[in-house]
């Protein structure tokens, strides 16, 4: 089987994802980012290319594990002692990030998802949407129709977080500090949190990015723990088990992080996570050839109930917890 027409496709789309949001940032226009221009106009490429799902598959399996450990050189762990974060702001974080996991797991039991769906969704709303996703899937033995689903469910939760949180920290008259920390430990991505706390206020950008980047190094336990559940996953679906058999980017991630944190200077550790950041355009186009019909018909609607009522409730417990402790 040909897998060359897939894989040029996904390049061909980075590229022009990469230079699409290049040009809006540079017009100073609103831009969805990058990764989202590619997992969109790699759906739309998969309805008038065919067969590109072969070559799909392979960037998948070849890149994602490659990807993620290059994202690893952009945790710095200390950010969870950061000043800038404080009390207020992990606690608010923590709990969000944790409504997330739990409000996905139960629910999507309720609504009767497979766990590794669940997982996968509630890590994208807890940590950092489209990198989340991706980073947790090979782990949770994710079929790429499944990962399309959760990606297209993440990206537009992650807008509506975007545009609400700065509109209602204004109606409710919070303080740039309380919006930063709203936008931190709510919004999906790391670029929209960034961008929404711009638009508060200076501080409000300061803040939003320490919440932000802190939540994005829970990564560093939650990989990990989905390669367990992966593990269980399997030996479940299968009727002989045959050892636990760690996924070697898990490892890989770890030691990136422990080593952008406390060994690497940053001068080597920001080219590494570029160029992560860029094969995550290919990557994320590559897994927009799965979105189609049958996928959105089998599981899209309740995918995006639980991530919608997920996302809803870090809204109201961040809030309630920032009420009470600033």
């Amino acid at each position: 089987m040909d897998t060359s027409r897939g894989i040029i496709a996904a390049l061909l789309i980075g590229a022009l994802a990469f230079g699409i949001d290049y040009l809006l940032v540079g017009q100073s226009l609103f831009t969805p980012g990058a990764s989202t221009l590619a997992l969109v106009l790699g759906a739309l490429a998969a309805i008038v290319v065919s067969d590109v799902e072969i070559g799909g598959k392979w960037v998948t399996s070849k890149v994602m594990p490659i990807a993620i450990i290059l994202l690893g050189f952009g945790l710095n762990l200390s950010m969870f002692t950061d000043p800038k974060v404080g009390l207020a702001g992990l606690v608010t974080a923590l709990a969000a990030a944790l409504t997330s996991l739990l409000v996905c797991y139960f629910l999507g039991k309720m609504m009767g998802l497979d766990l590794a769906t669940s997982v996968a969704l509630g890590a994208g709303g807890a940590i950092c949407g489209n990198s989340a996703v991706i980073a947790v899937a090979p782990s949770l033995k994710m079929k790429e129709e499944n990962v399309a689903v959760v990606l297209a469910v993440i990206n537009i939760l992650g807008l509506a977080t975007f545009l609400l949180i700065p509109f209602l920290s204004t109606i409710l008259g919070l303080s740039e500090m309380q919006g930063g920390i709203w936008s931190g430990a709510v919004i999906h991505a790391v670029p929209q949190a960034v961008a929404a706390g711009e638009s508060i206020g200076d501080e409000g950008m300061v803040i939003a990015t320490a919440i932000k980047l802190a939540r994005v190094g829970l990564l560093v336990f939650v990989v990990p723990l989905c390669a367990i559940i992966g593990q269980r996953i399997s030996e479940t679906d299968s009727t002989e088990s045959t050892g636990f058999s760690l996924p070697y980017f898990v490892p890989g991630f770890v030691i990136a992080a422990i080593l952008s944190t406390w060994v690497l200077p940053d001068n080597i550790n920001q080219p590494l996570v570029d160029l992560g950041s860029y094969m995550l355009l290919p990557l994320l186009a590559a897994v927009g050839f799965f979105i189609n019909k049958e996928s959105m018909k089998a599981a899209g609607a309740s995918v995006l109930i639980v991530g919608t009522v997920a996302t809803t409730m870090m809204l109201f417990v961040s809030y309630f917890l920032l009420s009470y402790l600033s």
